[in-house]
């Protein structure tokens, strides 16, 4: 089998996050721990293939254990909303930087948990013996080794390990929250500006975000999962991409990235503003005044995309 050379590169990255589903060569689907090999055919084509297909890589740049997405990608044409107050629309357009929040800064309590507090024990009786399995059959290990005592102090071990990371991993996930929608939503404009009468929501599209943020490899973009914790656990993987059924409202696809030396409380990612915004809406409880000062503020930062007011403006007829 070839060597990896492991010289991964961001363009790599990104033709594997396009192209992950499917061997570049003869398209068979990947499938839940088949071997994925990325590298470089002749002439320097990158190419993502299967086992059968491996050896027409000119150079094996990575081995991955191919897994299912935690999250469902949503279609490119997605129409994806973000309502907010004027302050940070403003923040957003003169800064040209989208906010991603640190997970624990979140209200909701529940954000990458795994389950109920009183559940907690069904999860631990759970992997330990999973644990204890896995360590128990791990390649060349000595079967001496392989007493009980032993392998449940190792599973306890993992187990500990598991929950500190996630506790941890609250401090350094950062995500961007939307709202997917083929429509504006009233529920939105109450809930996500302080002031609705003073508030803005642009529209976008899942592509449009995806290119807008350069089609950074860091960067997921899925749909939320929402759940029933009375009666499941989120994955022990992907916590984030789960939320409680109370939530479901929201209906929300996530950005998410990481960045495990950052103690902040958010981060700010480079975003090419007339790529990410398709159309500005002006809150339908706002004045005149305040839809001339959007305007102005959006002519002034010379963004292209169009200024209106909240199609649930419109005056009925009776």
């Amino acid at each position: 089998m070839q060597e990896m050379t492991l010289k991964t590169t961001r363009e790599l990255d990104i033709f594997y996050n396009e192209h992950r589903s499917n061997c570049s060569n003869c398209g068979k689907p990947f499938i839940e721990g088949d071997t994925a090999h990325l590298g470089y055919l002749k002439g320097r084509n990158p190419a993502v293939l299967c086992d059968k297909c491996a050896p027409l890589l000119k150079e094996t740049v990575i081995r991955y254990y191919w897994q299912n997405l935690e999250y469902e990608e949503p279609s490119p044409d997605s129409i994806l909303w973000r309502y907010m107050d004027l302050a940070k629309f403003i923040s957003l357009i003169s800064r040209e930087e989208l906010f991603f929040a640190a997970a624990s800064s979140f209200e909701d309590i529940f954000e990458g948990a795994k389950g109920l507090e009183r559940d907690k024990y069904k999860w631990d009786s759970f992997y330990k013996g999973f644990f204890k399995q896995a360590v128990a059959t791990a390649p060349g290990r000595n079967p001496i080794n392989n007493t009980e005592e032993k392998l449940t102090e190792e599973a306890n071990r993992l187990l500990d390990e598991i929950e500190n990371n996630g506790q941890k991993s609250r401090e350094y996930t950062y995500i961007s929250c939307w709202h997917l929608n083929c429509y504006e939503s009233e529920a939105m404009w109450k809930l996500y500006s302080k002031d609705c009468a003073n508030a803005v929501a642009i529209q976008t599209t899942a592509k449009r975000i995806y290119e807008a943020i350069d089609k950074d490899p860091n960067i997921s973009i899925g749909k939320v999962k929402y759940i029933d914790f009375t009666n499941r656990f989120a994955s022990i993987n992907g916590p984030f991409w789960y939320k409680r059924k109370s939530f479901e409202y929201e209906n929300e696809v996530r950005l998410i990235t990481t960045k495990i030396h950052s103690n902040d409380k958010g981060v700010y990612i480079p975003v090419n503003i007339d790529t990410l915004i398709e159309k500005i809406y002006v809150s339908p409880y706002a004045s005149e005044w305040f839809f001339d000062v959007v305007k102005n503020v959006v002519e002034k930062y010379s963004i292209k995309a169009e200024v209106t007011y909240s199609m649930m403006k419109a005056k009925p007829f009776y």
